[in-house]
């Protein structure tokens, strides 16, 4: 086991679980209260279309320039197309007269069909795999530091305005009329989200990094018995589901996302174990 620690993709893939999990589990708490579990999810799948166009550009850049070394560009190229179509559901929701799982459903239907075509004009099916399921090679020590930067911003962004975030989540009409800016912070938290998800994919692929998110803020609820517990006991089930994942991912030579989510279900099966017993 031990072992592990000597490769250097292993390093960049444990600290990449050690500093997503407890950031996806404290913004969970958030979302779900929200409602909002299908919006990141969303978020998730509409990024295969971040990714074809992170190919498409290096592939132009390789073939008509020479350029080498661009595969950064698939980060940059993937965190904007996420940010992007989030910020543009989030101007749907209050703008257009529609339902939110309406919106939700057209954009990211139509951004995975765009993402599709794109890959399979430039047929390089090879990286489907890797962008639906997560690939432990993925994450580059450049993709580790913005990892670092993210979760450092967040943890800023969610404590400072923890008041104002609780408020707004349980009681936004109330949040508004104690002078609290909820527009602006709910449109920094749509921003937040959809960075984390899009640093997210390569540990976990576009079809897992959900489970990230909702399912220890799900196994808080059930165990905790105040919402700062709450907070606490996500980010932990998060944070060892994660790194437990990747260990385990490779002691038993497993795909690493589909392992990662399989922990965090133990957590949450765990947390429904424990409160069955509590009740009687």
């Amino acid at each position: 086991m031990m072992e592990m620690w000597h490769y250097d993709f292993m390093q960049r893939a444990l600290l990449a679980a050690f500093l997503m999990g407890p950031v996806c589990g404290l913004l969970g708490i958030f979302i779900t209260l929200r409602g909002m579990a299908f919006f990141s999810d969303a978020i998730a799948h509409s990024a295969l279309t971040g990714i074809a166009l992170g190919l498409f550009v290096e592939q132009v850049l390789q073939s008509r320039f020479h350029w080498v070394n661009v595969a950064w560009l698939q980060s940059v190229l993937l965190l904007v197309y996420c940010l992007i179509i989030a910020l543009v559901m989030a101007f749907l929701f209050e703008r257009a007269h529609l339902k939110a799982d309406t919106i939700i459903a057209f954009c990211f239907t139509g951004s995975v069909a765009l993402g599709v075509l794109i890959i399979s004009q430039l047929q390089r099916y090879q990286f489907l795999e890797g962008a639906l399921f997560g690939d432990i090679n993925a994450n580059s020590w450049g993709s580790i530091i913005l990892i670092t930067i993210l979760a450092a911003f967040c943890y800023f962004f969610i404590f400072w305005n923890l008041r104002a975030l609780t408020l707004t989540t349980l009681q936004e009409e109330l949040a508004r009329s104690d002078g609290i800016a909820t527009r602006r912070l709910n449109y920094t938290l749509v921003i937040i989200i959809a960075a984390t998800v899009a640093l997210s994919i390569k540990l976990l692929g576009a079809l897992l990094v959900s489970a990230l998110i909702v399912i220890p803020a799900a196994a808080a609820k059930i165990v905790a018995p105040n919402f700062r517990v709450m907070l606490l006991a996500a980010m932990g089930m998060g944070l060892v589901a994660s790194v437990g994942g990747v260990m385990v991912s490779y002691q038993f030579n497993t795909i690493t996302g589909p392992t990662i989510v399989l922990c965090h279900l133990a957590f949450l099966i765990i947390a429904l174990m424990c409160k069955k017993k509590s009740a009687h």
